[in-house]
This record gives structure tokens, sequence and C-alpha cells, in this order.
């Protein structure tokens, strides 16, 4: 009896503080990576920070300004998954097509498109800015890095056909994430009048890219297995796997023009994405490297090259 009661001690011991230490792994996992990534955010302010200068945020500001001045109407579709998503859809008088704009990770469509859906409405298309899935006013818990949010591209084109017609020109963007997301759409059989996509610093799978910030960014140890773990989580808990889907396979059978675009600084989205996407492409494509230009702002950097690029490649009048 002894003997049992020793040996139980003996292996408690070891049992609980393993037992503590696996919790405490998984806890500071699900805190410290799976809460602040995949989780609902409202990284929306207009900080110098993101725009580089002072400038730029006054631009952006202005133009966020001109946006809601012009009065949006707020349309709305349900995902094949139950959730209200919401986009801003601003008709232009005797539109000449139609521009889906598309932001990226914890971010949202002003902060992101503001000056560029200006850009477009004055050159005579409407412009629709959705939120994408947990993201501001749109509905959801969970951001899977263009995962499931891809099919919500897909059904905000059919949306946007139900108001404008499926013969009215449409044009795809997205910046970063929302990048991502348009060229994982691209696997699905798309409505005929969608004519081209600008792909703008956008990376090419979850796994790489929440790798690359972990490793280098945050310069996580034991980067694999931490990996491993929040991928077991995303699957329990957001129904989705990092390894999945990828850009790749958006791009295997795409026919529509692409222009990608990256800027040369760019130390969050790493540039090699955007050149193995290009390269991976098969369809009549086009590569834009805006110089000095840090993550996901090409369009205030170089402005006007940003521009005639967009203009020349998708046939603008």
């Amino acid at each position: 009896m002894t003997d049992k009661k020793t040996i139980i001690k003996q292996v408690s011991l070891p049992a609980g503080i393993f037992l503590a230490i696996f919790t405490g792994f998984i806890l500071l996992i699900y805190f410290g990576l799976f809460k602040p990534t995949f989780m609902r955010g409202s990284r929306t302010k207009m900080d110098s920070k993101h725009f580089l200068t002072q400038e730029n945020r006054e631009k952006n500001k202005a133009a966020t300004e001109w946006f809601y001045s012009q009065n949006p109407e707020e349309i709305t579709i349900e995902s094949f998954d139950n959730l209200k998503l919401l986009a801003y859809n601003l008709p232009a008088e005797n539109a000449k097509g139609t521009w889906l704009l598309v932001h990226g990770h914890q971010s949202g469509p002003l902060r992101e498109f503001a000056t560029l859906a200006k850009f477009f409405h004055e050159l005579g298309y409407n412009v629709v800015l959705p939120y994408q899935r947990a993201h501001g006013k749109s509905e959801g818990t969970y951001i899977t890095f263009g995962i499931k949010e891809r099919y919500d591209m897909r059904d905000w084109i059919l949306k946007i056909n139900e108001i404008y017609g499926d013969t009215t020109p449409l044009y795809l963007e997205g910046i970063s994430m929302g990048c991502t997301t348009v060229l994982m759409a691209l696997g699905f059989d798309l409505p005929s009048n969608v004519r081209s996509v600008v792909a703008d610093c956008g990376y090419t799978s979850p796994y790489e890219i929440i790798w690359k910030v972990a490793r280098k960014d945050k310069n996580i140890p034991m980067v694999r297995l931490v990996l491993a773990v929040g991928n077991i989580m995303a699957n329990l808990l957001a129904d989705f796997d990092f390894t999945e889907y990828d850009t790749f396979k958006g791009l295997r059978y795409n026919k529509l023009p692409v222009l990608f675009i990256h800027g040369t600084e760019d130390n969050f989205v790493p540039i090699e994405m955007t050149i193995a996407n290009f390269q991976y492409c098969t369809s009549e494509k086009q590569l834009f490297l805006v110089e000095h230009c840090p993550h996901a702002i090409a369009h205030f950097i170089d402005e006007e090259g940003y521009h005639k690029n967009v203009i020349e490649f998708c046939g603008l009048k």
C-alpha cells in the first residue's frame, strides 16, 4: 500500500508539472498568436505609421470624407456560412463599369481604398467596398486569411451583377489579404463580365505568411510546433486549415488578366510572394514594382505610376 502511494506521488508530481507547462504553452499560443491574428480586429485608424507620412494620412482622410459625403448606400449579402456581410456601394452616373475593392487583414475599406475609390469613381465607375468577414460592419468572429473569404468575393460579384447587370464590366482589386482573397477567388468559374484583376502586395498562402511573421518578425522559438498547434486551433475553432488553399490553386486555371503590384521595401509581405504569384500566373499579366515603398501604400508612394499602370493594363477609358 505504501509502495503504491509512493509511486502515485512520484508520478503525479512530474505529471502535474508537465500538465501545467502544456496548459501554459497552449494558452500562450492562443492569446499570443491565435486570438490577435485570427479573431475580429479593428486596426482601422488612419495612423501616420501606416501611411508613412502625415501628408498621406491627410490625403486619405480627405478622400474618406469625400466618400461619405457622396452618401454611399450599404448593401448586404449572406455568406455561405450564414454571416451577414456589408459593403458600401457608390454608383456613378452613366457608369462605364464597376470596381470591387477588397481590404486587408484587420483593416477597413476606406483605410486602404479611400483615394482609389475616389479615383475610380471620378473616372466614371461604380465602386463597391466590402467589409471582409470579422471586420467592421460585417459579421463573423474569425479571419481565415482568404480561405473562406474567397467564397465571399464570389458572392459579392454575384450581388454586384444583381444590381448593375451581368453585362456591365467588373474589375477586381485587393490589397494585402484582400489581394490574396481575390486571387484565391479566381479559382471559381466567375461571370464573363469580370474583366481584369489588380493584385496589390498579396501573400501566397495563410501558412507561408503566418510562418514568415512568426519566424522572422516575431522571432518565435519552435515556430513549426507553434504553427502546428495554431493550425489545430484554426481547425477546431474556426473550421479552416492553414494549408487547404492558396493563390496558386486560384491562379491555376485563371484566364483573367492580372496586374501584380508590390513595394520594394515591403517588410510585411515579402516581395518574393508577389513575384511567385506573377511567375505562376499563365494568363495575361504585368508586374509593377514601386521603389522605396513599404506595405500596402503603393498608390500613395507613386500615385501617378499606379494610376497609369491600372488605366493602361485594365483598358479603362
